[in-house]
């Protein structure tokens, strides 16, 4: 089914945020080990600042803390910038909604957001929007304009449906890109062709990958009391009919195992999982998983 309107919030609404914040939550995210294993020597201390209550506990020198009789954190700066690759999935399962945002639009606003700020802390970034192939790419590269490309194509809901292919994209895009990058994965990870997974294993050893997992809540659990329901393939068009009182445990059973071994793969590849669903807002849980991160990778 194509999508005839797309009614994404596309203002990033990490653009709201203060400076302050954004250089804590965002850029210390992508220093340290992270940063490191893209391009070797890629971080430089610059300095010490006070600890805030907006601080990782675990970013705090406590050598420097007791010599000045007060918690101090280490700030660094990056010597040389380096390349995100966003790799989005706008395949016919992502065009699903049980809340006020398709997953597409949902995605959209969460990608958007993560753009405008790594673009505010000088980074280069490119993106690939993917259904059965790889069908839109922009190479990675800083400035304005690549913002504004981003949100035109993200945006045009001609570039929605299809069928998905995330193992041939995945394959894509490592071929494509030269330069060691963050290659960030969006998508709800539906698929029951599991040969991504060995496409995961070359992008990890190549690159650094990240996958951000977008599901409605419907894709996890169906209501007991929601009385007979039409469960439809996406792709193929068939449809039942189910008693959910019947088949809710299964399907729920079903879908937490489907989850699980996805988190066991990322976690297996030494890359990281951000899992979010359309019910509730991403600000708030993609700002504190990049603070976490930024305080383990410092």
């Amino acid at each position: 089914m194509p999508l005839r309107e797309f009614k994404a919030k596309l203002v990033p609404e990490i653009k709201e945020l203060n400076v302050y914040v954004k250089k804590n939550l965002l850029s210390a995210a992508m220093t340290g080990e992270l940063m490191s294993s893209l391009k070797g020597r890629g971080v430089e201390f610059e300095d010490y600042r006070d600890y805030t209550n907006t601080d990782d506990a675990a970013r705090i020198d406590w050598r420097a803390s007791k010599r000045s009789q007060r918690l101090l954190v280490r700030e660094y700066k990056l010597e040389i910038n380096f390349s995100i690759f966003f790799l989005v999935d706008v395949s016919e399962s992502m065009l699903f909604s049980s809340t006020s945002k398709l997953k597409c639009e949902y995605a959209a606003e969460v990608v958007t957001s993560l753009f405008y700020g790594i673009l505010q802390i000088g980074n280069s970034i490119g993106f690939g929007l993917f259904n059965t192939s790889l069908f839109k790419i922009a190479q990675p590269l800083m400035g304005k304009k690549q913002f504004y490309y981003f949100t035109r194509e993200i945006s045009n809901p001609g570039n929605y449906g299809g069928e998905k292919n995330l193992a041939k994209a995945m394959q894509q895009v490592i071929s494509i890109l030269d330069r060691k990058s963050l290659i960030i994965i969006v998508s709800d990870f539906l698929t029951e062709d599991d040969t991504w997974i060995d496409f995961l294993k070359i992008m990890a050893q190549k690159h650094q990958a990240l996958g951000i997992m977008i599901r409605d809540p419907r894709d996890l659990v169906i209501p007991e009391d929601a009385g007979q329901i039409v469960l439809e393939d996406p792709y193929s068009k068939e449809s039942i009919y189910v008693d959910a009182k019947q088949y809710s445990k299964i399907y729920e059973e079903h879908n937490l195992k489907k989850l699980k071994s996805i988190r066991s793969v990322f976690q297996h590849n030494a890359a990281d999982l951000l899992e979010l669903t359309t019910d509730k807002h991403y600000l708030n849980p993609t700002l504190e998983f990049f603070k976490k991160k930024g305080g383990r990778w410092r």
